[in-house]
């Protein structure tokens, strides 16, 4: 799926060694490992007027637990040695090879984490509260992933150099930086696509732990701010939602268990499928959702198409030695049209996907 509507990537500068490229022309077929890995030329950079980076403020380093306690002086001595990372959707914090020293908390936003592979889907997603780069820091080796801001983000960049120079200084920020080195060690810093999700932790989290999407509430705090900046830049946006055919039969005939299983597994493929920029999401009533910005209704239509043929393709077992079971999609697509409310544009998109529930599922509607 191509969108031709896009405009063509803009050059510009890079910021302090970081290195950016524009995402929104890729397509659903890109290679990873291309777009960041062989690469002669420099790389495309956005405009500092799409991208900012700048010193942090002491509110920033408020934001992150890392700081949780300090006084304010010692903030106030930290903050001009960290960046503030405004970021639009495609910018790219860290590539695949290189050595860096910074390690990249969550405010706000999401950072997806890429193999260097073909592999499209993401190996990890940094919610908020999450950050990642610090055991590449510490060690002092190329990063092994790209990290990519794949919606509208601001995060905090802050140098190893930093944070050992003021554990020496303050107790309470070394407490701190040990309670950090214990979640890398743990592996909860960020969530892993198709690992087993940290358990107890208490941050009002804008994804879901069991699909890596974003969840019911990003659905209510977010997505309508999207909307917004979509309708009032007369910016086009599309949506594919979808429900798994038969998966209330499911959960009756094997239990929640299996009903989660079918769940996850479509939650990840769903990744695969889609552009790093897509914004992905399932809600509280189990329909999935693909926010396409700048793409059209024709190429939500396309995704459709694709997503309902690939899915019969997807190997679910429900049990160990049962066949796999075959799965069918309802979909529905819809376009923001001019001056349209974001409960409005969710509330048709659900009305088409219950459509093409009652048609018997395994098809795509696009009119009431």
């Amino acid at each position: 799926m191509t969108d031709s509507s896009s405009p063509p990537p803009k050059p510009g500068l890079s910021l302090e060694g970081i290195e950016v490229v524009e995402l929104s022309d890729v397509d659903l077929e890109f290679d990873v490992e291309e777009v960041f890995g062989k690469r002669a030329a420099p790389p495309p950079v956005l405009e500092l007027d799409s991208t900012r980076t700048e010193p942090a403020t002491a509110d920033d380093l408020r934001a992150v637990e890392l700081f949780q306690g300090l006084e304010s002086k010692d903030i106030d001595a930290l903050a001009p040695r960290c960046q503030s990372i405004h970021a639009v959707p495609g910018y790219v914090l860290l590539a695949p090879g290189r050595i860096d020293n910074k390690v990249y908390f969550v405010i706000e936003g999401q950072l997806r984490l890429y193999a260097r592979t073909s592999d499209k889907r993401p190996t990890a997603v940094a919610d908020i509260g999450h950050s990642t780069g610090l055991r590449s820091a510490l060690a002092m080796q190329p990063a092994e992933h790209a990290v990519i801001a794949t919606e509208v983000s601001h995060v905090l960049a802050v140098d190893v150099s930093a944070i050992d120079e003021h554990v020496k200084r303050s107790h309470t920020f070394a407490r701190n930086y040990a309670a950090l080195l214990a979640r890398y060690v743990r592996g909860d810093h960020c969530l892993h696509v198709g690992g087993r999700p940290p358990g107890g932790t208490a941050r009002e989290s804008y994804v879901d732990e069991l699909t890596l999407l974003h969840n019911q509430h990003w659905l209510d705090t977010v997505y309508p701010r999207l909307v917004t900046r979509c309708r009032l830049g007369n910016k086009p946006l599309a949506v594919v939602g979808f429900a798994i055919d038969q998966l209330d039969d499911v959960v009756k005939a094997n239990g929640i268990g299996p009903g989660l299983r079918v769940l996850e597994a479509v939650g990840h493929w769903l990744l695969d499928q889609t552009r790093p920029t897509d914004l992905l999401a399932v809600g509280q009533n189990r329909y999935l959702y693909a926010f396409l910005p700048d793409c059209d209704l024709d190429a939500a239509r396309q995704l459709a198409d694709r997503l309902k043929v690939q899915a019969r393709t997807l190997p679910v077992t429900l049990a160990p030695g049962k066949p796999a079971m075959a799965i069918t999609l309802a979909l529905g697509i819809a376009e923001l049209e001019k001056g349209m409310r974001d409960k409005e544009f969710l509330v048709r998109t659900e009305a088409l996907i219950r459509k093409s529930v009652k048609l018997g599922g395994n098809c795509v509607s696009e009119t009431q």
